[in-house]
């Protein structure tokens, strides 16, 4: 009898495992985000332009129609820009190379996709939105507090997530969907991406390894069943 093979996936179908294993993993812990916590949801938000094309595949006509006006809206609004993604950032640092440091425009503007201080598409939210966890409330510190393990973590599934879409583009929240929408040709050049990069390195350090290990697992069995192209 011949064995089955395992059924391919998607990419859309291979990012939304990533973020339901991220999920499951970060359920287990205690963080103080909460509900109308919107400290930390602001135009210095990034993601890939797959997490962009995720966001669209979920969204109706006329929930997507107001998405790419509410982008179109801020064209000219100050958000963060990176000029790196995480895996040049780790081919860096692979290669002994110091990177720039990068910071966003202060004040950072609250995102564009909150109302009332939730955000509107919350089930469909990039990762960078979804690995902004804190251990302490940020309005009463200034800032989020994670372990270094969660920092690891965090940085192995933006890892990974680039890598799925290593052939497409990253950048800020409004630069992303604005390529990704049917926009003129002039609000498309105002848009600044850089280009994704496979894995060269995994930024995991030796005391985190076996910790990290059933994750990366499951991790590669999702890249492995994933359609190439």
């Amino acid at each position: 009898m011949p064995i089955s093979q395992p059924k391919p996936v998607s990419h859309i179908d291979a990012l939304g495992k990533i973020y339901r294993l991220y999920d499951d993993y970060m359920g287990s812990f205690s963080f103080a985000c909460e509900k109308f916590c919107a400290e930390c949801c602001t135009t210095a938000i990034t993601l890939t332009s797959l997490e962009g094309r995720f966001i669209d595949h979920f969204l109706d006509g006329q929930k997507k129609a107001a998405l790419y006006q509410q982008m179109r809206g801020h064209l000219y609004t100050p958000r963060y820009q990176p000029a790196m993604t995480t895996n040049a950032y780790a081919q860096m640092c692979l290669e002994n190379k110091t990177p720039a440091e990068e910071t966003p425009p202060e004040p950072s503007l609250p995102c564009p996709l909150l109302e009332n201080d939730l955000c509107s598409i919350y089930p469909i939210r990039p990762f960078g939105c979804r690995c902004m966890v804190s251990f302490s409330k940020c309005r009463n510190t200034g800032s989020a507090h994670i372990d270094e393990l969660t920092l690891t973590v965090n940085t192995l599934f933006l890892q990974v997530i680039e890598h799925l879409d290593q052939s497409g583009f990253f950048g800020s929240l409004i630069d992303v969907m604005l390529c990704l929408g049917s926009d003129p040709a002039h609000m498309v050049k105002k848009c600044v991406t850089i280009t994704n990069r496979p894995v060269t390195r995994l930024m995991i350090p030796p005391e985190h390894r076996e910790k990290i290990h059933p994750l990366l697992d499951t991790l590669n069995h999702i890249l492995s069943r994933t359609v190439q192209g």
